[in-house]
């Protein structure tokens, strides 16, 4: 066993870990002993949000300096403790295909050490495929200052609440906010999408210089795009806590609704400077799933809308 590989025991069961003095975000000094060390640390606060949800994950190369890979499906040789389902595709002809789920803390440390950095969730649990539990909104900036994408945020949180549906919010890691709100598993992907289309409509109408509907992102220069997109099957969306591939080893991080009125930036939450975070602020996503809304209100508007004739 070389220097740079050791075992490390997590939840009883004996993990060889290896290669951890590589430097995977070189810019930043960040190690994979680092990255194991960090999901450890946030293993309670992550995986309530993907222990029973089938999960793709993001694999970087290394060092993390060229084109990253999703994968979808299960990876090969996978130790028998890793729990894996069977999830037929939207597509017929696709078939079936071998979903990974990640339930514990040895299953994130494992995967972690085959080279994979960040995880990326349905918006159902594997019990209820074909009825989310999530709502998601991804602004999705282009050539714009973070202090709009903050004021956008607040609108479409305020948009919500008219029709008295809470929404939490975190960083993308990237350049973007995350909205999302935490759903009974009473509707379907498309009664969902088309909740998240109402709300992109009226965001626009109230704010057409701000907003676009194009997803063409040469033609969104200086405006945002709320994503709905997120919310089909077998979408996903970057876990809260996952680390993100970009140069700093940012991380997608919940955030309280107060601190998007004051400065505040993506690239503040990094591997490197999250613990201070963690040591000073309560999580606020710690009630997420127990706080689950109908959208009911939002739906029979969006009906309301789409219904009146045009002037």
């Amino acid at each position: 066993m070389t220097a740079s590989s050791r075992v490390l025991e997590v939840d009883d069961r004996k993990l060889l870990l290896n290669r951890l003095d590589d430097e995977l975000w070189p810019e930043a000094g960040v190690t994979k002993a680092d990255l194991i060390d960090y999901y450890l640390d946030v293993a309670d606060r992550l995986l309530p949000f993907v222990a029973h949800r089938p999960v793709s994950l993001l694999r970087a190369p290394d060092p993390i300096t060229g084109e990253c890979a999703y994968q979808k499906t299960a990876p090969a040789g996978l130790p028998p403790w890793i729990p894996t389902r069977r999830i037929r595709s939207e597509h017929a002809a696709l078939g079936y295909s071998d979903t990974l789920l990640v339930p514990d803390r040895a299953t994130l440390v494992y995967l972690v050490n085959l080279g994979f950095i960040s995880l990326h969730p349905w918006g159902c649990t594997v019990d209820a495929l074909d009825r989310p539990d999530l709502m998601a909104l991804d602004l999705d900036p282009t050539e714009i200052a973070f202090r709009e994408v903050r004021n956008a945020a607040m609108l479409v949180r305020d948009l919500l609440a008219s029709f008295h549906v809470r929404a939490w919010v975190k960083t993308s890691g990237g350049r973007g906010l995350h909205i999302l709100v935490p759903l009974r598993p009473d509707h379907t992907f498309a009664q969902v999408r088309t909740a998240a289309e109402t709300i992109t409509r009226l965001a626009r109408s109230r704010e057409p210089s701000l907003f676009t509907l194009d997803m063409r992102r040469a033609r969104r220069r200086g405006k945002i795009l709320i994503d709905v997109h997120r919310n089909h099957r077998g979408a996903t969306l970057v876990s809260p806590w996952s680390v993100r591939e970009y140069p700093a080893a940012t991380v997608s991080t919940p955030i309280d609704w107060a601190e998007l009125e004051r400065p505040m930036y993506p690239e503040d939450f990094t591997v490197a400077t999250i613990r201070e975070r963690l040591a000073r602020a309560t999580d606020p996503f710690t009630s997420f799933y127990r706080e689950a809304q109908s959208l009911a209100g939002l739906l029979e508007s969006g009906r309301s809308r789409r219904a009146r004739p045009l002037a």
